[in-house]
Parts: C-alpha cells; structure tokens; sequence
C-alpha cells in the first residue's frame, strides 16, 4: 500500500510517502522558500556578457536571472527569429533552475507545460515518450494520433511533446484534452507577454506536493492524508479535474485528518527526517551504506559492517550487495539526491554476479518516478548512475534551514 501524507513540520509543507509502513519518499517545502522553477516571467535583458555567451535577465525588484544565449539560438521567440538578443529587449522566459548558493536562477526560453499525461514544449519538435512506454504498436499509433492533433492547434511556432508514463494507458479523448488545454495555455502567454512590463509574473505553476502526489504512479497510491484543510482542498480540486477529463483515471482516496494526537508523531516523520539526513545506512543483513553528498557527486559506499555470514565470502559480498543495491534506490528518492552518483560496492570476483546485481539495481529503479540513468560498473570496478536534478536535495534544504535559525 503507498499513502502520502502532507503536513506541516518545522516550518516547511512536507509530503512524505509510505510504502508497506516504510518512509520512501520525502519532499519538504519550506514555507518562506517558495521554488521559482516553472514560473513564466516577463524580464528585461539588463546585460549581455559575449565572452560566456550569456545575458543576466532582471525580473522585477532587483531580481536577476541567468540566461545562457545558446538558448536564445535554439528558442527564439515566436516573431523574433534570426534576430540578435539585445541589452534592454523584453523576454518571455521559464525559470528552469533555482539559485543555488552562488548562482543565480537560470532561465529559458523553451516554456514547458506539464500535463498529467503530456508535456508540452514551445520551440520543439516531434513527439518522445517515456522510456517506461515500451509497447512500439501503442507509440506510433499515439504519435500519429497527437502529431494531427498539434497540426490542428493552428499555432504559428512549433510545439513539441513528450508522453509520460501515465500517457502510455490513457485514453485517447484525455491525452486530445489534455493537449488542448496545454496548447491554449502557451498560444495565450505567447501572445500576451509583449504587453506586460518587466518583472510581471505570467503563470505560475500548482503547488509542489501536488506534482508529488499525482505523478507517474498514480495508479499505485491508494490513499492521501493531511491534517491541512487548505491542502484537503487542493487535493479535492486537482483530483475534481483529472476525474472530469478521464472518468477512468486511478485516483486516491483523499482523508482529512482530524485526531489530536499530531499527524507527524502518528508516522514518525520528524525520526524519518533525521534518518535521511544520517550519513550512514544499516542493512538487515548487518552491512551499511555510507552516503557522502558532494559538490561534484554524490559517493555511496558499501561495507561487510556486522554481517557475519557462514558461506564462502563471494556469496557474502553478493547476497549484502544486491540487499544494498535496493536499498540504494530508496535512499535517492528519500534524500532526493541527483546527479552523478557513483556506487563503490564490495569487490566480487565472477562477473555472473555483476551482472545480476546490475539486473536487480535497474529493476529497483525503475520505480524512482524520476529519471534514472544506470551507465554500469567503470573501470575502477564502481558503479555510476546519474539522476535528473528536479529540485534541491533534502540536506541542502534543511541545512539552510539551521543556518538560517542559528543566525
């Protein structure tokens, strides 16, 4: 059973998902830290810099943005192709990245609009799908069901797609909607955004913890749970109008919790909370892991710890392996770690092992709703994957939140 829970803790929204009694999914929001990523901005550029190819972009109030002119080459603006971007232009933009420490949000022009079965890109072309969508017969005959589609929208700059996983099952009449509402949103700001002044807010995306409840494994999550009327009701809504556009969509059962004793003692949330920001993992077997976040990667390494197994020590080092290699998958959804991500674990001798134990960590990510890349064992004998970075790991966030009481 997958429930997910929302409520306030520590001063930040936190949606936390359980899966079988188990923590397995953390998302914390914090209340005066709002993300800017999906937001669509009216800015103007306030200085271009040639020799790294970019331009800072202000968006009201003294607010700058990153806007690497790479991506003005690729995504210009509808009208505004083959036309150099100049100091003092407005743009239409998409922040694509918070600020982190140094850095300041990085914007685009490519504006993305996401649906619960599509994705909709303004200056793209064609139409990808989810790498969990495998049947070939359902991806063409999809394809050339939306390709007509987009020729209909009448839109006079290119749209691109991509089917998401739920897209792969949904019927045809709800991806058609679907597409029709994502296609008016982009026609309409694209057509609006040349009378608005700089700094002026165009669209702002739904809030966080809905995108972490109604993500890719809807059909899974039996039940949501909050103590937050406000948060009951957006869940009421959002759930309203996936019903209304696909009678059959898998939705779950929505509770209002009203007991006194506090939904985050109820679930150990705060104890789940400290455990993910812990640098060290113990397995059942009596094995660990020790996890180590870095600037550049994230290092996992796999100890014997206490196991004290009879066998020979290769069947040792595979059974605690493959025990690691499913945990591993729970701990980056848990901490949201992203980016390369290089797995050092114990040495074992046949390569059969390998090889099974790389079938059995793809297969534990496959349920990470996230993109996951599993490039395999380097020459160094460690093991590499990387994971889309699609909001700011789980210790960032809380580690600014001491910072900031400290202070």
């Amino acid at each position: 059973m997958r429930r997910v829970i929302v409520t306030s803790l520590q001063g930040s929204l936190l949606a936390a998902e359980e899966e079988d009694g188990r923590i397995t999914g953390l998302f914390l929001e914090p209340e005066e830290e709002k993300s800017l990523v999906g937001r669509v901005y009216v800015g103007r550029v306030s200085r271009i810099v040639k020799n790294i190819r970019a331009a800072f972009v202000e968006f009201g109030q003294g607010r700058m943005c990153f806007y690497p002119l790479e991506d003005w080459e690729k995504y210009p603006l509808p009208g505004r192709e083959g036309r150099a971007l100049k100091e003092g232009d407005s743009l239409l933009f998409q922040i694509e990245k918070d600020a982190v420490k140094t850095k300041l949000p990085m914007a685009t022009t490519c504006l993305t609009f996401t649906g619960q079965y599509l994705v909709l890109m303004t200056g793209k072309t064609g139409i990808c799908f989810s790498s969990k969508i495998r049947d070939g017969a359902r991806k063409q005959a999809l394809k050339e069901l939306l390709l007509r589609a987009l020729e209909g929208t009448g839109a006079p700059f290119p749209f691109g797609l991509i089917v998401r996983t739920n897209g792969g099952e949904a019927p045809e009449g709800a991806l058609l909607s679907e597409l029709s509402a994502l296609a008016g949103t982009a026609l309409r700001l694209c057509g609006l955004w040349e009378t608005r002044t700089a700094g002026t807010l165009l669209q702002e995306p739904e809030p966080a913890f809905l995108s972490e409840i109604f993500n890719n494994r809807t059909a899974f999550l039996s039940e949501v749970v909050t103590d937050d009327e406000a948060v009951y009701g957006l869940v009421a809504k959002k759930a309203a109008a996936l019903r209304a556009q696909d009678e059959a969509c898998p939705l779950p059962a929505l509770r209002l919790y009203g007991d006194s004793y506090p939904l985050s003692k109820l679930y150990s949330l705060e104890t789940a909370l400290s455990r993910a920001l812990s640098e060290k993992v113990w397995l059942k077997s009596g094995g660990s892991l020790i996890i180590q976040p870095t600037e550049a990667l994230v290092s996992i390494d796999v100890n014997t710890g206490k196991f004290d197994g009879k066998k020979r020590l290769e069947e040792t080092f595979f059974k605690i392996n493959l025990e690691a290699a499913a945990e591993i998958a729970v701990q980056l959804r848990l901490r949201n770690l992203s980016g390369i991500i290089i797995v050092d674990f114990i040495d074992m001798e046949e390569r059969d092992h390998k090889e099974q134990l790389l079938r059995v960590f793809a297969a534990a990510l496959e349920n990470d709703p996230v993109k996951v890349n599993l490039l395999g064992f380097t020459r160094l004998n460690l093991v590499e994957l990387t994971r889309k970075k699609v909001r700011k790991p789980l210790h960032e966030l809380l580690s600014g939140k001491r910072k900031d009481r400290k202070e």
